[in-house]
């Protein structure tokens, strides 16, 4: 009897130091992910960041100036400049106004009008129709959640989120209607009938800094 106790209380022994062991190392892991957390964070937020910066058709130094306030908000995080309740705050501003939407309308239009095989009549019709729906969304005169119907046609459901994303490839009957949709919405909404460019990276700068 005292034999089977004895080898009763070395096993336990021996699993109270391979679980004191392995609590260890969570607690040793959990340490290091908790210091390493915000640059990783910023990390994967820059590279997505560049990647949809890349792709998004907008001018040259656009993307320049967007892509340097992001990386510098990330610094600005990472150092503790800026805190986690203002990097909050910046992303709802980003949520709330119509920079992702009004971004998407500009990536249609670079992706699907300039290179498409409209005539060059066709061309200035339909970015005018475009640039007239981002201004009554811009102003509020056109409510930003319309801005998925009106892109219905050159859209699709993503199939890992669920959310829309762009087509790739879009018929020219598709980016006819999309044009059309566009046109139809800043009529009723009595947009006046003339050319707006938003600058998205003077906007997103406002965002970051609160202007």
């Amino acid at each position: 009897m005292s034999r089977v106790s004895g080898n009763r209380g070395g096993i336990l022994k021996v699993l109270l130091i391979i679980f004191g062991v392995l609590f260890l190392c969570v607690v040793i892991v959990g340490i290091y992910v908790a210091m390493h957390f915000k640059e990783w964070t910023v990390d994967l937020a820059n590279l997505a960041a560049e990647q949809i910066v890349q792709d998004s058709g907008l001018p040259d130094d656009q993307k320049t100036s967007i892509l340097s306030d992001i990386k510098q908000l990330g610094e600005d995080y990472k150092s503790g400049k800026v805190s986690t309740e203002e990097l909050a705050r910046v992303a709802q501003t980003i949520s709330d106004s119509p920079l992702i939407p009004l971004a998407g309308v500009q990536y249609a239009r670079e992706k699907y009008i300039e290179p498409s095989e409209m005539t060059q009549k066709e061309k200035g019709e339909a970015i005018l129709a475009l640039q007239r729906f981002a201004r009554g969304v811009y102003e509020k005169k056109i409510p930003k959640d319309t801005v998925e119907d009106i892109t219905k046609p050159v859209s699709e459901v993503n199939q890992a989120n669920g959310r829309r994303k762009m087509k790739d490839n879009p018929t020219r009957m598709e980016i006819d209607q999309f044009v059309a949709n566009a046109k139809a919405s800043a009529d009723a909404a009595m947009i006046p009938n003339e050319p707006f460019d938003l600058n998205i990276a003077d906007e997103l700068k406002k965002a970051i800094h609160g202007g």
